[in-house]
């Protein structure tokens, strides 16, 4: 297999780069050619890619893609790293199914989970269970799976759920010294490959890694126009609100009765305090970032909520998904503006 794959490798991401500001090329070490055949030799299909940040996971992703798509397989891209995607826009599991060469940053996102946010923390739950769908939803004989650089203290509990659920194949660690030991050793059952990162492979600094997310966010939402939804013609999920009983009460805006209490939304600009009553800000939900869903539960896309109307109960979204396929809307747990920017991360308010 390495014979057609030697020499260098340029990461999906450089290409359209001027040479000024184009990275150093990746050298592909050999152990990582062997593993390719090994795993096509073995015929584990299921393959999970671990690694601190900057270990080159996307990388060696890129290349195993390809490296199987060479030999006359179909590959399906699972990628889970929410904050550095290289299918999808941030904030989701993407999958991508391949069956010739191809950057997977050029490849077409078949499917999508909505995680909610970009960092894994406090969103365990819903990257282990969007990283299942879709691996299950895939169509290759290969699956090869990207993970978030998170690796250390709760990290190693990520992995931990992340392996248990997925029971790969075969798991490839991108490690330098022995930093990924705890989780290779609590993953001792599986079929471990311990490699090591590209000598070249290069940090990317924070500003970087936010200007390739609001890249990222830019082009999903390229075509996106704003819709007025009909809260009774939508399901809103991932939040108490408009899934209680609305109640008249003229403390507030707005509120619900819920079976542990009211969740009301201020008039004012600033929330009261009162026992056995969540108050909202009355703005809480402008700029939110939303996962958008069919009938089916399906994720089709992103939206970010421009306003909610209290008194037509109506909910404003800018979307590239068509109106007529929207039935579900998930509050995500960020907030971003239009042209892609991190507003704020975290939710305004307990809803």
């Amino acid at each position: 297999m390495s014979s057609g794959w030697a020499g260098t490798w340029r990461h999906p991401r450089d290409k359209g780069m001027t040479e000024r500001h184009r990275p150093t090329p990746l050298e592909i070490p050999a152990p990582w050619y062997r593993s390719a055949e090994r795993i096509l030799a073995e015929g584990w299909r299921r393959i999970m890619v671990v690694g601190a940040t900057d270990r080159g996971k996307s990388s060696y992703c890129n290349f195993l893609v390809n490296a199987l798509l060479s030999k006359g397989q179909t590959v399906s891209f699972v990628d889970a790293d929410v904050g550095q995607k290289d299918v999808g826009p941030p904030a989701t599991v993407s999958l991508a199914d391949l069956d010739a060469p191809a950057e997977l940053a050029q490849a077409p996102c078949h499917a999508l989970y909505f995680v909610g946010h970009i960092s894994p923390i406090a969103h365990f739950l819903p990257l282990v269970l969007g990283t299942r769908r879709m691996a299950e939803a895939a169509q290759g004989e290969f699956v090869v799976i990207d993970t978030v650089g998170l690796v250390q203290g709760k990290g190693r509990v990520l992995k931990g759920f992340q392996i248990e659920s997925l029971r790969p194949d075969a798991l490839v660690c991108l490690e330098r010294g022995e930093e990924l030991a705890p989780i290779r050793h609590a993953a001792r059952h599986c079929n471990l490959l311990r490699l090591h990162p590209s000598r070249l492979a290069a940090g990317k600094s924070p500003n970087a890694r936010r200007r390739a997310r609001e890249e990222a966010f830019q082009a999903h939402f390229r075509g996106a126009r704003e819709m007025d939804l009909g809260l009774k013609e939508v399901i809103v999920q991932r939040t108490s609100l408009f899934n209680g009983e609305p109640v008249e009460d003229p403390r507030f805006l707005y509120a619900e009765r819920l079976p542990d209490g009211l969740i009301a939304v201020a008039g004012g600009a600033a929330p009261h305090a009162l026992e056995r009553v969540q108050v909202l800000p009355r703005h809480f939900a402008d700029h939110l970032l939303c996962g958008v869903a069919d009938k089916t539960g399906e994720c089709l896309g992103l939206g970010i909520v421009s306003g909610i109307d209290f008194g037509r109960r109506s909910l404003a979204l800018w979307t590239p998904v068509p109106k007529h396929r929207i039935r579900i809307v998930q509050f995500g747990d960020m907030y971003l503006d239009r042209h892609g920017h991190e507003l704020h991360l975290g939710r305004q308010g307990h809803f």
